[in-house]
């Protein structure tokens, strides 16, 4: 993330593991001095629509003000004890509002913002959304992605963790597919090892969000596999065609030595996309050695 150093965003410590105890994710930012000249300050902004300001740092603290999502936040100060709201612990936070001081929660204050590539008017606001332990004693943690545009919310979109966790959050404009305004990516790391293991894609068009495809890398002692998205602006990109290219390695075992011989595939699907879902197109198979394209949903 481009401002993870400058706002000393901590996302969550994660305790997955069966063994050990469970922690609730945690939203900690970095406050600003009042000393600060105003040509250096920065800004958060807020995760949620309609949040009140309150005059101390509770829920039972007086509403100073109503907000509206994405308003811009100036943190101050940050309250001596966390406070755990639907699975999320976090301070709560005195900041500087539209001309008025006061309390916020931070589970309430985005940790991602950026702009749309195709309207300077809309902005997204990412964060977590809640966070449970199942009867397994694990955690489950879902985000949530939101739109608006002049302090009015358009859309909201509520994502799973898949057991991964989302390490980077981009826009990445429409990479040249017709019917979508934006391609928003969330970088997926296991949650045990932090290891990078798969993109998450989300498509902004018409004032809607659609969570289009979630591609997990898998690797093991005996099989790997591996899948990228091909967009039309990319270098091999084909017009209005988006290519899911899929590398499987199947590794096998000989008598005659304890070295895995590999067995590489790689497999190629082509997409649509109509504005509102991904479809599969007809494509030319090709077969070359070891190389085969065939089709494959692959997590889609």
């Amino acid at each position: 993330m481009k401002n993870l150093k400058k706002s000393a965003l901590i996302l969550c410590v994660f305790a997955f593991s069966k063994m050990f105890g469970q922690t609730a994710p945690e939203v900690h930012f970095e406050t600003i001095s009042n000393d600060t000249p105003v040509h250096e300050l920065s800004y958060k902004h807020l995760l949620a629509h309609k949040v009140f300001l309150r005059e101390k740092p509770s829920l039972k603290g007086k509403k100073v003000a109503v907000m509206d999502i994405g308003t811009k936040l100036v943190l101050r100060e940050k309250s001596l004890y966390d406070t755990e709201i639907n699975g999320i612990k976090s301070n709560w936070y005195r900041v500087d509002a539209d001309g008025q001081s006061g309390w916020v929660w931070g589970g309430m204050i985005a940790q991602e913002a950026f702009g749309s590539e195709a309207d300077y008017k809309v902005k997204f606001v990412y964060g977590y959304e809640s966070s449970r332990v199942n009867e397994m004693g694990i955690v489950e943690t879902t985000y949530q992605l939101r739109a608006f545009k002049n302090g009015n919310q358009l859309d909201k979109i509520v994502l799973d963790s898949l057991t991964a966790l989302p390490s980077e959050v981009r826009n990445i404009g429409n990479k040249g597919i017709f019917n979508v305004e934006d391609i928003i990516t969330l970088g997926l790391v296991d949650s045990a090892s932090g290891n990078e293991m798969g993109t998450s894609y989300v498509f902004w068009n018409n004032g809607k969000f659609t969570n289009v495809a979630n591609l997990i890398d898998y690797s093991d002692a005996s099989y790997s596999k591996n899948e990228h998205f091909v967009f039309p602006s990319d270098m091999q990109g084909i017009k209005s065609t988006i290519k899911l290219k899929t590398v499987i390695l199947d590794k096998k075992m000989t008598p005659e030595s304890a070295l895995a011989q590999g067995h590489k595939k790689y497999r190629t699907s082509y997409y649509s996309w109509n504005g509102y879902k991904l479809s599969l197109k007809a494509e030319i198979p090709q077969i070359s050695n070891n190389v085969v394209a065939s089709n494959t949903n692959a997590n889609l």
